[in-house]
């Protein structure tokens, strides 16, 4: 729907538009206020969809938007957001890039009885690195040996380890990070995730073992977020939910707590992305 604004109220996120005479409500979610609360102002003209939710402000029945298109500053002109612009800037970004590396950690989890602050350590590496047509050209799949002793029984049971299996054959976190730094140093992939939980994880491990860190943010694409502002979704999808969406054809197992095989989803999803990305492209 395309509209002029009527009337805003900034503290309650809501704005008004005139509709065959009536002054409809609309209403911001809070994810949706911090984005767009500032671009809204009375008289410009608006191009959003909202969704099936509402809710009495004031006495006063208030829709709630579930995305815009577009917005526009009428006098003078200026064109203050547009979200086809918005994901033709996605295309570009993302796919200037020769190499990818998909990444998954398993972590460790406190005991079922531990009060104090626990941080998560990393327990499994699972990877792949890709040129940017999606040949693989490494992949990596081993455990990682905690620094603060062996694993929990809740870890344990969680991700289903063999204890005698595990202390065999995990790897020093030293082999991990000169691993890592080796991939990182001779590909300069950009590293593809789903969520922020393994970003925040790799963080930590680099303070917990004492090493100058091999990552900054800007060297992660989270591709759940990518998702979610490419579609307009307002919640956060899981991995392999994502993955039946683009193939629901598939009966895919529930999801095992396997590192190797969340980084396998993860780059089959980015390249079916992509598909998407350049299919819906204006170049």
């Amino acid at each position: 729907m395309k509209y002029v604004i009527y009337d805003i109220d900034r503290k309650k996120n809501t704005f008004y538009c005139l509709i065959n005479g009536q002054k409809v409500g609309f209403y911001l979610t809070k994810s949706l206020q911090k984005i767009f609360i500032d671009y809204l102002d009375v008289g410009y003209l608006i191009d959003f969809e909202i969704n099936d939710f509402y809710k009495s402000i004031n006495k006063m029945k208030h829709y709630q938007v579930s995305y815009f298109n577009k917005i526009e500053q009428l006098k003078p002109y200026r064109l203050l957001y547009d979200l086809e612009v918005l994901r033709d800037d996605m295309t570009n970004v993302i796919t200037k890039y020769d190499h990818y590396l998909f990444l998954d950690f398993e972590m460790t989890m406190p005991g079922y009885n531990v009060r104090e602050k626990f941080i998560a350590e990393i327990i499994q590496f699972g990877a792949f690195l890709t040129d940017n047509k999606g040949n693989v050209i490494l992949e990596r799949n081993y455990y990682v040996l905690p620094k603060n002793g062996r694993p929990s029984i809740r870890t344990i049971k969680f991700l289903d380890l063999d204890l005698d299996e595990f202390q065999k054959e995990a790897k020093d976190y030293e082999y991990f990070y000169l691993d890592f730094k080796e991939i990182l140093q001779k590909y300069e992939p950009k590293i593809v995730v789903w969520g922020k939980n393994d970003i925040i994880a790799l963080d930590d491990s680099y303070k917990i073992n004492n090493l100058l860190p091999l990552t900054t943010e800007n060297d992660f694409f989270n591709l759940l977020v990518l998702h979610r502002d490419y579609f307009n979704i307002n919640q956060d999808i899981g991995l392999f939910k994502a993955y039946q969406t683009y193939f629901p054809e598939n009966n895919i197992k529930p999801q095992k707590h396997d590192a190797v095989e969340d980084a396998r989803v993860t780059k089959t999803i980015f390249f079916e992305f992509l598909k998407e990305l350049k299919n819906n492209s204006h170049h």
